[in-house]
């Protein structure tokens, strides 16, 4: 659920935002990344794909050089229509220029433009828990990841969905960090319909194309319920001017956890701007660290 921003290109505007530390990617402002504690490391990028259910799941790996065989690994999902971008170009760069392997990837049919591949008519967040499910069992057992310290990270659709995953790898995920997770899904639902029957087969969500699939199963599912079954820590972070996900999902979201803290960023809305990206990053940081074994 990421809102495009539209800038006027041409040299001066692009002068403009390196002057203001930020750069444009795929019609998304991210705030130049920078490392978040007191050593700042250099990153090696690389592509590292991981299969799931036929799918060949497209991702970026962030590896901070700093000559350790282990790394504390963040797992991280994008949002609805989104990409592995919001955390390559921004928040997730962050942390890996402060010592965190990080891995970002595309669900398969979770964009109009993921590289994953998929049409957005085959995506629910029941599918994305599955490729995410994968993304996990996969990176635990690379040489990088230090499995006593692995960490999720999600946005909004992906906040969710990394919600309803962690519940299922308690033992698995030391502790997770969701911004403005959309917990409001179902109510979004039944605003526009009394039941899965009076949707059409296929509609435009957010100009994004869906199906059915998408809310099957979904409006019987007690996701609250489920989210709390996880027992770890957890950190939500929200903005007070969200228009997409309103606040009380957050507050909610932290009361269906045993052990969870809200940070609230005010004037923030859904995706939050650059400062505000930086912001959360800086909160997601002391948060791993805080919990690190």
């Amino acid at each position: 659920m990421n809102t495009p921003i539209i800038i006027a290109a041409g040299a001066a505007g692009l002068a403009a935002l390196t002057a203001l530390n930020v750069h444009l990617v795929k019609g998304m402002l991210f705030p130049k990344p920078v490392a978040m504690g007191s050593e700042k490391f250099d990153v090696k990028v690389k592509r590292f794909d991981i299969p799931s259910d036929g799918h060949c799941l497209y991702g970026q790996l962030m590896l901070p050089k700093d000559g350790r065989e282990k790394r504390p690994t963040i797992i991280c999902s994008h949002g609805f229509n989104g990409s592995y971008h919001y955390f390559r170009d921004g928040v997730g760069m962050c942390l890996a220029m402060s010592g965190y392997a990080v891995y970002c990837f595309d669900y398969y049919a979770g964009s109009v433009h993921s590289r994953s591949g998929g049409d957005t008519r085959e995506m629910s967040v029941f599918s994305e828990r599955e490729q995410l499910h994968d993304v996990i069992e996969f990176i635990k057992k690379q040489p990088f990841c230090d499995t006593d310290n692995l960490f999720l990270w999600g946005e909004s659709q992906g906040g969710f969905v990394t919600a309803i995953t962690a519940a299922q790898h308690t033992d698995d995920v030391r502790a997770m960090a969701l911004f403005y997770p959309a917990f409001c899904l179902e109510d979004d639902f039944f605003k526009q319909y009394a039941t899965l029957t009076d949707m059409p087969k296929s509609v435009r969500w957010m100009g994004v194309p869906i199906s059915r699939k998408y809310y099957e199963g979904l409006l019987d599912f007690d996701a609250y319920a489920e989210a709390g079954k996880y027992k770890q820590p957890v950190l939500i972070v929200h903005g007070d001017a969200d228009k997409t996900v309103d606040l009380s999902y957050g507050r909610r979201a932290q009361a269906a956890y045993e052990n969870a803290r809200l940070e609230i960023l005010p004037g923030e809305d859904h995706g939050f701007a650059p400062k505000g990206k930086l912001k959360a990053a800086k909160l997601v940081y002391d948060f791993f660290e805080e919990m690190r074994g």
